[in-house]
């Protein structure tokens, strides 16, 4: 519901929440700060109009509850600050301030019937009847936390702005010569031969000198220089360790398997149709004709003349049915049809397309299964307070060794670790647990203090201090020897493949087929295509641009990796009227609206000099860091509960 009427609010509390909330803050007594320090604990100044903190903080939470609902609620505030939430709300509020300024100076005006009549039209404010519903339009205000007359202004203020902006997009066009070259480039079809020469199937080059060895070992040093590593000691408050302490009644596991009874009873469930009809005897004559072998839907449609979609009612389960109707439906075998039905409604007859018997898993069952749950939670709960002990060590001054060792968990080592896991043997280093977060942690870590505790999920909590740090470095020429060597010979391969490739290419281009190349190659040949410049996927896209760059019938290469590729160019289409293809009508408009959209973003740029635009980064800092915002410390003012009580 949020994201569709979001095109139309937008920033609604521009104007209107302002004062809603200046007058709310007249009650909590923050009507000084408001009052006395405006100018200093403004976000953003546009033109003369300022951005208050709070309003640009209440469209900040706003934006952050509609983003955490999309993506259901996985979005932390770190990854807010990460994507530059804030920093696209605050923009957004001040392009809106900046066309609501020019609209105001250009004198646009929008009267009450079009802003009604705007309103109105909104599918989101329907009701059953498809028409304008205003419990409907009270409930969607409420669900955002908006207040009536605050949607209005903004409805207002956007037809305004579309007038404004909208005109300038809707006159833009794109010249006919451009649509033309631009339709003919972007779909345009082009099918090849390939053939892929492997550089690991070249012929070993034998063994490079001493100068080729050290020229590969400079060349490629970043090859064969060693990791960072680093040496951690770390304590994981593991609730796995707490198994043992914890104990699970039979009363415990019987409550936990009634809060937790949908994961293991599930209701039968059936796929229903019905017929219903105002009248007995047609409902007589559609059980007649089912009892021929007609088709369901079709005497639904002929004899009840009811729409398709009318009759599936879907799966539903026997609350889903009125209880005569569900008692018929759920008495049938799958594929059977009920006698005629007598309800409020009418004269049904039901049919059980598909059947779900559903599924009862009894305590007895699932008593493990619970039983590891419940335990698994409370050594969680336990290991909460646990957790809270042992930082209180760690404040104390206690080692991460000794705050360990008081709360019951040993620290634990891990030596000469890199990024991926590994130790310098090249092999997993011994003793690092399953923790995902731990690697990165250790290296962003400062050595030698403590981090913070890190919470993970239900593996616990856990602590580190790196002790060890080892800069990464160029490896010994001796001990990498084998290495370099490697490294030499992959490279020749690699020329010889681009060599036999081009060999190719000047065989073929001459006039010899692939299939009656002098060469055992014609199995490996495939066809690339038909592709358009923009395919993903279907080819390697060095391929894909060297068929656009060579013409019909000519060869070329492209390198993919360490392999060459030879393609030849079989056919060149141009754009068709397939539907993939966009016609130049089509293509005509898209780009318009591209124009008129570039237009409009040039415009709205022009508007923000014209007005002026400042931002207070300051401030804006404190506002999107969680918790850290205090008006009163921006202006050097006392809370009112804390100011000297008067003595008159």
């Amino acid at each position: 519901m949020l994201q569709a009427i979001r095109s139309k609010t937008g920033s609604i509390i521009v104007k209107a929440l302002a004062g809603v909330l200046i007058l709310s803050f007249a009650a909590w007594g923050i009507e000084d700060v408001i009052g006395t320090s405006a100018s200093e604990l403004s976000v953003a100044t546009v033109g003369k109009q300022e951005i208050p903190p709070l309003e640009f903080e209440y469209e900040l939470a706003r934006e952050t509850q509609r983003l955490r609902q999309t993506f259901g609620g996985q979005i932390s505030e770190e990854q807010m600050l990460a994507f530059g939430i804030g920093n696209g709300v605050l923009q957004r509020m001040i392009n809106e301030q900046a066309v609501s300024m020019t609209s105001a100076k250009m004198g646009l005006r929008v009267s009450d019937d079009q802003v009604t009549r705007s309103i109105q039209g909104d599918p989101t404010f329907h009701g059953f009847d498809n028409q304008f519903s205003r419990q409907r339009f009270y409930e969607v205000m409420r669900s955002i936390g908006l207040p009536e007359a605050a949607y209005i202004e903004q409805v207002r203020n956007d037809i305004a702005n579309a007038q404004l902006l909208g005109s300038v997009a809707a006159a833009a066009s794109a010249p006919k010569k451009m649509t033309e070259i631009l339709r003919a480039y972007r779909y345009e079809k082009r099918t090849a031969e390939t053939l892929m020469i492997r550089a690991e199937a070249q012929p070993d080059p034998g063994q490079p000198t001493d100068t080729q060895i050290n020229s590969i070992y400079d060349a490629q040093s970043q090859r064969f220089t060693a990791p960072e590593y680093r040496t951690v000691t770390y304590v994981h408050l593991d609730p796995t360790s707490l198994a043992d302490t914890i104990s699970v009644t039979e009363e415990d596991l019987q409550e936990a398997y009634e809060a937790n009874a949908a994961s293991y009873i599930k209701p039968e469930q059936r796929t229903v149709q019905q017929i219903v009809v105002s009248d007995e005897a047609k409902v007589r004559e559609a059980g007649k004709q089912l009892a021929e072998g007609r088709d369901f839907v079709t005497v639904a449609s002929e004899v009840a003349e009811m729409e398709a979609a009318a009759v599936d009612l879907g799966t539903v389960t026997r609350e889903g049915l009125l209880p005569d109707l569900a008692e018929a439906a759920f008495a049938i075998d799958e594929g059977a049809v009920t006698e005629p039905i007598k309800s409020p409604l009418g004269w049904h007859i039901m049919k059980a397309a598909s059947v779900d018997v559903g599924l009862i898993r009894t305590l007895d069952e699932v008593r493990d299964e619970i039983r590891e749950i419940v335990g698994r939670e409370r050594a969680i709960d336990a290991l909460y307070d646990i957790s809270i002990k042992f930082e209180d060590e760690i404040g104390g001054g206690a080692t991460l060794e000794e705050a360990g060792n008081t709360v019951g968990f040993n620290a634990k080592v891990i030596r000469s670790v890199d990024r991926e896991g590994n130790a310098p043997s090249g092999a997993r280093a011994a003793g690092l647990p399953e923790l995902a977060s731990l690697l990165p942690l250790t290296f962003a870590a400062e050595q030698s203090i403590e981090s913070d505790l890190t919470e993970v999920g239900d593996r616990g909590f856990f602590m580190l201090r790196v002790d060890n740090v080892v800069a990464p470095a160029l490896r010994p020429l001796d001990t990498v020897r084998a290495e370099v060597i490697d490294a030499w010979k992959a490279t020749e391969r690699t020329k010889l493949a681009e060599t036999k490739a081009n060999e190719i290419v000047k065989l073929i281009n001459a006039g010899t087929d692939f299939k009656t190349l002098a060469l055992p190659v014609s199995d490996d040949i495939e066809v690339a295509g038909p592709l358009t410049r923009g395919s993903r996927d279907a080819a390697d896209a060095s391929v894909i641009a060297q068929m656009f760059e060579l013409k019909s019938n000519e060869s070329g290469i492209a390198r993919i990796g360490s392999d060459y590729a030879v393609v030849r160019v079989t056919s060149v289409q141009a754009p068709g009227t397939d539907e993939d293809t966009p016609s130049m009508t089509d293509l005509d408009s898209q780009l318009g609206e591209e124009m008129g959209r570039d237009l409009a973003a040039q415009i709205l740029e022009a508007m923000r000099e014209e007005v002026g635009v400042s931002i207070n980064q300051r401030l804006y800092d404190a506002v999107i860091e969680p918790g850290s915002f205090d008006p009163y410390a921006f202006t050097g003012s006392v809370p009112p509960g804390q100011r000297p009580q008067s003595v008159m």
